[in-house]
C-alpha cells in the first residue's frame, strides 16, 4: 500500500492516492508512515495549514528517526511555500492598491500603541513589513507618532489599512488634504469671554476676525520649535570654528475648530501682546510672562484633548520634509536661516486634524 500510494504521489495522481489513504486508514489507521503520506498529498495539493498540522503531530508521535526528519523537512518546506505565497499575495495586493490609489504623494505614520498591546503592535509591524523583531521595535514609537514613509497615496493607503488588521494604530493623509486646511495665525485675542473672538491673518496676510465658542475646539496642539544661531566656539587643536546651536525656542499652540474645518495658530513670537485683551494686571513688558498668562487662560477655558509630544515626532519628520512639496505653515518667523521645524510642526498638527478629530 505504500509504495503505491507514494508511486501515486509522485506521477501526481492525486485522486488516486487520496483513494489509497483511505483504503489504508481503514486497514492500519495508526500507521505513522499513512500521516506521513497523508501530509505530503496536503502539501502538493496546496492544502498547507493542513500538512503542517500533519507533519507538527508526526514530530510528537514517532520515535522513528526517519520519519521525523521526513516531517522536518516537510514543515520547511510548507513554511517556504507559505511564505512565498504570502509574498505573492501582498505584491498582487499592493500592485492594486496602487493602481485604484494612484499617485498623488501622502504620509503614513505610526502611532504608539497601549502598552499591553505593544508587542502585539511590533510583530504586526514585522509582519506587515517584513521586518525582524529588532527593526520593527525601532519603527513603533514609544509615545506620539511618528513618520513611517511618505509614499503614493495607493501604497500608503494599502499599508495603513495591513497595519490596522494586524492591530498597529496609524495616521495617515494627502499631502494635497494637509495643504487644504485652512491655518490662521493669531495676532491677538480681542475677547476670551463670554465669547472668544480672535484677530488674526490668513496665509496670504490679509486681516479678519473670527468669534467661537470654546466648545468648538476639538483638539490642541502644542510645540516647541528649535531657533539656531551661529556661534563660535573652540574646535581641536584650539581652532576657532563656527557652529550651529539651538539658542532658543519658539512656542506655538494650534486650536482645531473641526467643525468649522479651521486652525488657529497662536506662536508667543508673533502674538501682539499690547493689542487685545489684557494678559496681566498692571504694564508687563515680559512676553515670556505674557505668554504663560495667555496659555493658562487658554487651557483653563478649554477641556478638548491636548497633543504635546512634538519635539519627538520633530526629529524624525525633519528627513522626509524635503521629499514633499512646499508646505506653508503660516508662521512667519523670523530665522536667520529656512529651517524644515516650522513645516514639522504644521505636518504634525494638521496628522492630528485629519486621523484624529475630537478624540
Amino acid at each position: 500500500m505504500e509504495a503505491q500510494v507514494a508511486a501515486a504521489i509522485e506521477v501526481s495522481d492525486y485522486k488516486q492516492a487520496a483513494r489509497l489513504l483511505k483504503q489504508w486508514q481503514v486497514k492500519d489507521p495508526q500507521n505513522p508512515m499513512l500521516r506521513l503520506y497523508a501530509a505530503q498529498l496536503q502539501e502538493q495539493t496546496n492544502r498547507l495549514e493542513a500538512a503542517e498540522k500533519n507533519y507538527s503531530k508526526l514530530l510528537k508521535q514517532t520515535p522513528s528517526s526517519k520519519i521525523m526528519s521526513q516531517a522536518r523537512a516537510g514543515i520547511r518546506r510548507v513554511q517556504a511555500s507559505q511564505k512565498k505565497q504570502q509574498a505573492t499575495q501582498k505584491a498582487e495586493a499592493l500592485s492594486r492598491a496602487k493602481q485604484e490609489g494612484g499617485d498623488e504623494v501622502a504620509i503614513l505614520a505610526i502611532a504608539s500603541p497601549p502598552e499591553p498591546s505593544r508587542r502585539q503592535a511590533i510583530e504586526g509591524v514585522a509582519k506587515v513589513f517584513s521586518l525582524d523583531a529588532y527593526t520593527a521595535r525601532m519603527k513603533v514609537p514609544p509615545s506620539g507618532f511618528r513618520i513611517h514613509r511618505v509614499s503614493p497615496w495607493g501604497e500608503v493607503s494599502y499599508f495603513a489599512q495591513a497595519l490596522k488588521q494586524a492591530k498597529v494604530p496609524t495616521l495617515s493623509a494627502r499631502v494635497n488634504d494637509i495643504k487644504a486646511i485652512q491655518t490662521f495665525q493669531v495676532c491677538y485675542f480681542e475677547a476670551l469671554a463670554p465669547q472668544p473672538v480672535v484677530i488674526c491673518k490668513d496665509a496670504v496676510g490679509q486681516l479678519g476676525k473670527i468669534s467661537f465658542d470654546w466648545s468648538e475646539v476639538s483638539r490642541r496642539v502644542s510645540g516647541q520649535l528649535p531657533v539656531f544661531e551661529q556661534v563660535v566656539d573652540i574646535g581641536n587643536w584650539g581652532k576657532t570654528v563656527h557652529k550651529e546651536k539651538v539658542q532658543d525656542y519658539v512656542q506655538v499652540f494650534d486650536l482645531h475648530l473641526l467643525g468649522r474645518e479651521i486652525v488657529l495658530r497662536v506662536c508667543d513670537r508673533l502674538y501682539q501682546y499690547q493689542k487685545g485683551i489684557s494678559l496681566t494686571k498692571g504694564i508687563e513688558l515680559n512676553s515670556r510672562i505674557q505668554w504663560n498668562q495667555l496659555l493658562a487662560q487658554l487651557n483653563q477655558s478649554i477641556s478638548s484633548p491636548h497633543h504635546n509630544d512634538f519635539t519627538r515626532f520633530g526629529k524624525g519628520a525633519l528627513e522626509f520634509v524635503p521629499l514633499l512639496t512646499p508646505i506653508h505653515p503660516n508662521l512667519d518667523i523670523d530665522r536667520r536661516a529656512p529651517s524644515y521645524w516650522d513645516q514639522a510642526f504644521h505636518l504634525y498638527s494638521s496628522l492630528c486634524y485629519l486621523n484624529l478629530g475630537g478624540t
